[in-house]
């Protein structure tokens, strides 16, 4: 028995619905690399986007290619990274063939692993690159093998389930809370599913099972940014219930022009140019299920093609807070996070702001989370932006606190090795303070910086960057993980009021502990002013997350202290919201001089 194109799709659909089955469970014992639960929808998210991306027709050549494209454009999170990398080093030896034999199979599972490998900047055992590599390692035992294809695929199965119970005792982390890696569990769940077809082929899953609808040729492609008085082109795939078609309509009426909808079955897909995607979402998600956003700045689009201050462009993500008419004046490109709202994924500070965020938060309807941008997305902007400018420079989070800087990494290489200048800055800041630092070197490049002298200038100003944060609360510093579960529990025991900040390498760090509020942002304001006696301030901003009039506030101690104005005061990110709660409040500081002199 040799693997159809036909049976590919199969095994994968059967592996999705699987995994789909355990999703929660996965996401339960999620605590690698941090404890934030999404394992399960991540990986769950990226294979719903592969098949939703193919039709399952075609050749093996056919069908891995399609998975290949589909991974890249919808992987999720750092577990969904490593799942699209499979699939690409899969179908770089499957696109040869028709059909799969055992050896076709083998070198495809070979190369699979090690593009998998290969995405992660530090690979780890213990993990599901573990799994992945013992089952590609047992089939590799059936090479001149006569035994069938079902058979070996079952024994390799057996070796990943193996592989998968050895990771407790692999990594401290899983040991110290007695479970097996998330990941490597959602790699095996997926093989079960597959098992289930290769012995069974006749088996079938009816769409209202796979939750995975058709959706080719719904609606034409629909691009006249020069014409549209809009901002954002925006583009929505949408699952509906019976009945549901007028009320979808209806809630984007008003909203924009170019509109287009077109519908499949129960699936619909809805074109639209507007000023307010993050309300046009909203009110799609309150009629709808909401399967996929698309969302392009034109405005931004048209200035690299028509408008352009320099020939270097500075890219960052939307961890940064950046006020928006600066973003739009210094012609900064950014790429936004990604905010889980249940199995919804929405682009940060587009399709969804901050306030609505914290208002889901206090009903606690949903579980939420976060996630990097897809390589596939950022891989889409860079190309865009490569087209126009000679040099991209990516202004990065912490590599400490996201996988974005390793993300942005991967999808700038195929570029690179093409020629194309981009140089990948890991910030070690976030939010207010990462925010500095793109609009000083946004500001130096309109000035006509480039080359190795911006790149200097960023350099040396992230090290003169500081951040600190007055915390309200730190639950969800801690359930996201990026707090010691220990020290958050006994300061939320205590009712504390923590100030927090960075330490030089980008991790989250205590700065010191007050009994009340007053007496946080009071600590706040004295380590402000004590570096402006002792180094000089060039520039400052604060963001907030819910508090506005506290911000303001004290912007205005500090302006009336030091007879210098905030370069802004900005509501934080969705993203720095869902980490650092309702009412935190950062202070960040560019230093004139260093911190160390």
């Amino acid at each position: 028995m040799n693997i159809s194109g036909k049976d590919l799709y199969a095994s994968l659909t059967f592996g999705y619905c699987h995994l789909r089955e355990n999703m929660q469970k996965i996401n339960i014992i999620n605590v690698f690399p941090v404890a934030d639960g999404d394992t399960g929808s991540n990986i769950t998210h990226t294979l719903k986007s592969i098949l939703s991306h193919t039709d399952g027709s075609g050749t093996v050549a056919d069908i891995s290619n399609n998975f290949a494209r589909a991974a890249l454009i919808g992987a999720r999170g750092n577990s969904g990274m490593i799942i699209a990398q499979f699939f690409q080093g899969f179908s770089q030896i499957a696109k040869e063939f028709d059909e799969l034999t055992v050896k076709a199979l083998i070198d495809s599972a070979k190369a699979a692993v090690a593009a998998a490998y290969s995405a992660v900047e530090t690979p780890m055992e213990g993990t599901i690159l573990t799994v992945m590599r013992s089952w590609a390692n047992q089939l590799s035992l059936a090479e001149g093998s006569d035994v069938p294809i079902p058979i070996q695929l079952r024994r390799a199965l057996r070796a990943a389930r193996k592989a998968e119970k050895e990771t407790t005792s692999q990594m401290e982390l899983l040991k110290r809370y007695q479970v097996v890696d998330a990941g490597a569990k959602a790699f095996v769940s997926i093989l079960e599913g597959v098992d289930q077809y290769i012995l069974n082929p006749e088996m079938t899953i009816s769409e209202s099972e796979l939750l995975v609808y058709a959706a080719k040729d719904l609606m034409p492609s629909i691009h006249t940014h020069e014409n549209s008085r809009y901002r954002y082109c925006t583009e929505a795939l949408l699952r509906i219930d019976e009945g549901q078609e007028q009320n979808v309509r209806e809630a984007v009426l008003g909203l924009g022009d170019s509109l287009v909808i077109g519908r499949y079955e129960n699936q619909m897909r809805i074109h639209l140019h507007t000023d307010d995607p993050a309300l046009m979402f909203e009110r799609l998600g309150c009629c709808s299920h909401i399967e996929e956003q698309k969302v392009d700045d034109m405005h931004m689009q048209q200035a690299a093609v028509n408008a352009r201050l320099s020939d270097t462009v500075i890219v960052t993500d939307s961890s940064a807070d950046v006020p928006q008419e600066v973003v739009d004046e210094l012609r900064i490109y950014q790429i936004p996070q990604i905010i889980q709202i249940g199995e919804t994924s929405y682009f940060d500070r587009i399709t969804i702001t901050a306030p609505s965020l914290l208002s889901i938060m206090d009903s606690n309807t949903h579980k939420v989370s976060s996630s990097m941008p897809a390589i596939g997305e950022i891989q889409r902007h860079l190309e865009f932006l490569s087209q126009h400018y000679e040099h991209i420079v990516v202004l990065s989070v912490s590599s400490k606190l996201s996988g974005t800087f390793n993300t942005y990494q991967l999808a700038a290489k195929a570029l690179q090795e093409q020629g194309v200048n981009i140089t990948i800055f890991d910030t070690k800041l976030n939010a207010s303070a990462q925010g500095l630092v793109v609009e000083e070197a946004a500001r130096a490049v309109a000035r006509g910086e480039k080359g190795q002298a911006l790149l200097q200038r960023i350099k040396d100003t992230a090290e003169r960057t500081t951040i600190m944060v007055s915390v309200q609360s730190l639950q969800m510093m801690v359930r996201g993980g990026r707090i010691p579960k220990k020290l958050g529990s006994l300061v939320l025991k205590l009712n504390l009021k923590p100030l927090v900040g960075l330490s030089p390498e980008g991790g989250g760090a205590f700065l010191g502990i007050r009994l009340s509020r007053a007496g946080s942002i009071t600590a706040l304001v004295s380590r402000f002013m004590n570096v402006y006696r002792k180094k000089g301030i060039q520039a400052y901003g604060l963001s907030y997350i819910g508090s506005p009039e506290l911000a303001f506030s004290l912007a205005q101690i500090v302006e009336q202290k030091t007879g210098i104005k905030p370069l802004f005061v900005e509501q934080a990110s969705p993203v720095i919201a869902l980490h650092a709660g309702k009412g935190s409040i950062s202070l960040s500081y560019i230093a004139k001089r260093p911190t160390t002199s």
